[in-house]
């Protein structure tokens, strides 16, 4: 971030998000070994949906601080930096210590990672990364191309962020209607949120509308994403996670450049659309059910450890 406030050509900037991309990627894969190791098992569905929605706090701030800084892009991305750095030395001072002397690295295969257990899990990651860049990347210059002004569209960008907050309670619906159910109904809601934008970008109330649904129902299937990987990689969490993580920012990368083609040929309520419907196709990739997961269970997603 601090490269791209002072970067002097925009592939620099490129260069300063494809680093930040990635260093929020490696960041949050160790929040489910933590996870695993420090929380009951009953509580573990609860407390990742908070960790999990924390990215909106992130996003709830991004939205004031841009308004602020207006034209002046470059104090927002310092402001960026310094918050940043306060996060990332809280996070290493907070965090419990690895106590466990007998931990190994895993010796990861490719088989590890996409196999019939993981293969719903990393699709739907891809699609929902797809989906959704395109609501992150290109949500505010749709308003602002519908005649929004620039502020009350940052506005709508700050108010999904403040929506991903209600993510946290997501554990809680977990634990009362069951993973698979609450990820079927966040995928179809945050599609449904794709399209509200898409057909009625020049309405500011319908925008924000579909800000709500779309935070609080991508916090939702974020967290359900973790969840669901603690199950699906349990001998090694974190090395699962990032592998979601992976598939995810994959989709973010092929997302944009999609998108991109489809606006400059027919416009961003296209790109909307299209996005809905990538969207949506991520609902045959769901948890399983009841008697899918013992037909899986015979598969073993083991890795043999190594030495350090």
């Amino acid at each position: 971030m601090a490269v791209i406030a002072v970067a002097p050509t925009a592939w620099t900037v490129a260069v300063g998000v494809l680093v930040a991309g990635a260093a929020a990627g490696m960041a949050f894969p160790p929040y489910a070994d933590i996870v695993d190791r420090h929380v009951d098992a009953p509580r573990r569905a609860v407390v990742w949906s908070v960790i999990s929605s924390g990215t909106g706090w992130g996003v709830a701030l991004a939205g004031p601080v841009a308004i602020l800084a207006g034209d002046q892009w470059r104090a927002a991305w310092a402001a960026f930096v310094v918050l940043a750095a306060v996060a990332g030395v809280a996070a290493t001072r907070l965090a419990p210590p690895n106590d466990d002397s007998t931990l190994r690295r895993p010796q990861l295969s490719p088989s590890w990672f996409f196999c019939p257990r993981s293969r719903p899990l990393l699709t739907s990651a891809v699609l929902v990364g797809v989906g959704s860049s395109v609501w992150w990347v290109y949500s505010v210059d749709a308003l602002q191309d519908a005649g929004i002004a620039a502020t009350p569209a940052r506005a709508v960008y700050a108010v999904c962020g403040a929506a991903m907050l209600l993510g946290s309670v997501s554990g809680f619906a977990f634990e009362r209607m069951g993973l698979r159910t609450t990820y079927l109904g966040s995928i179809l809601l945050l599609a449904v949120s794709l399209g509200l934008l898409g057909a009625a970008t020049a309405h500011l109330v319908a925008a924000f509308g579909a800000a709500v649904l779309f935070g609080a129902c991508y916090a939702a299937i974020i967290a359900a994403h973790g969840v669901w990987s603690a199950r699906v990689f349990e001998d090694h969490p974190a090395a699962g996670l990032a592998a979601v993580s992976t598939a995810l920012t994959l989709g973010m990368l092929a997302g944009p450049v999609a998108a991109g083609a489809v606006i400059e040929q027919s416009g961003h309520a296209a790109a909307l659309a299209g996005a809905a419907v990538l969207t949506a196709a991520a609902l045959p990739f769901c948890p399983p059910t009841a008697r899918r997961r013992a037909a899986l269970a015979h598969h073993d997603c083991t890795a043999a450890p190594v030495r350090p």
